[in-house]
């Protein structure tokens, strides 16, 4: 996406007054683009990997070997899938691209044929003031479909910038939380029940064990000040990861 600010007017003196305007007149793409730009800033934020992790030496480096490192390094020592900002991430961004595909389904689907071909990059301007499709048919077939639609095209945008962003806000709360280890998402009876009882087995109790493997492969090659040694018996082998 590009933001062309365009050229300077008689009113408008300087550049500063330029995106005062642009702020003004499209506010809510604002709000979507910060979703956009905290994300890759949630690492640096609050100096979090500097001073939860004592050093950038766990951070994500270039590359895709590296960053998949990083995923690995992530779950194994953070249990970040089972994080309920996770959780809230993965739902808005999924959420998001389904929403978009109904939108641009149910747009093409009830246009007006007021041009020389049913498509809205032939047939319409982009700055008409007619509308394009038909907002009451798309309303009624929703309803018809789940029950329930939106009444306007305004709620319908809005709920479309905030499903995205709002799960791009919680992605990137969750990573500078575990950047400070601030971790309460740990079901502890469980674990102290798979401790007593060796048949007791949950999604969680697994994914414990999961992460115990992830940390025994990684340790030797992210701690090699240990000198840490294990036995082939101990590590993950085949499917086993």
């Amino acid at each position: 996406m590009t933001i062309a600010l365009g050229r300077f007017t008689k009113e408008e003196n300087d550049l500063f007054d330029i995106m005062d305007d642009w702020l003004r007149r499209d506010r809510f793409v604002f709000v979507g683009w910060s979703g956009l730009l905290l994300f890759p800033c949630a690492y640096f934020a609050l100096g979090g990997w500097f001073t939860g992790q004592s050093g950038w030496f766990f951070a994500p480096s270039f590359g895709v070997a590296a960053i998949f490192r990083f995923i690995l390094f992530f779950q194994g020592f953070h249990n970040w899938t089972l994080n309920p900002f996770h959780m809230m991430g993965v739902a808005g961004v999924l959420g998001a691209a389904l929403l978009c595909a109904i939108h641009g389904a149910t747009v093409e689907n009830t246009l007006f044929e007021d041009g020389d071909g049913a498509n809205t990059f032939r047939a319409f301007n982009p700055t008409q003031a007619e509308e394009t499709y038909s907002m009451v048919t798309a309303n009624r077939f929703w309803s018809q479909i789940f029950g329930v639609a939106f009444s306007n095209k305004r709620w319908l945008h809005f709920f479309m910038l905030f499903v995205p962003v709002t799960g791009l806000w919680m992605s990137a709360i969750g990573v500078v939380g575990l950047a400070l280890n601030l971790r309460a998402y740990d079901f502890v009876s469980q674990e102290i029940r798979a401790a007593e009882d060796p048949e007791f087995e949950t999604f969680y109790t697994k994914n414990i064990l999961l992460n115990e493997g992830i940390r025994a492969w990684m340790a030797a090659q992210d701690q090699p000040h240990e000198n840490l040694i294990f036995p082939e018996e101990v590590l993950p082998r085949g499917n086993a990861l």
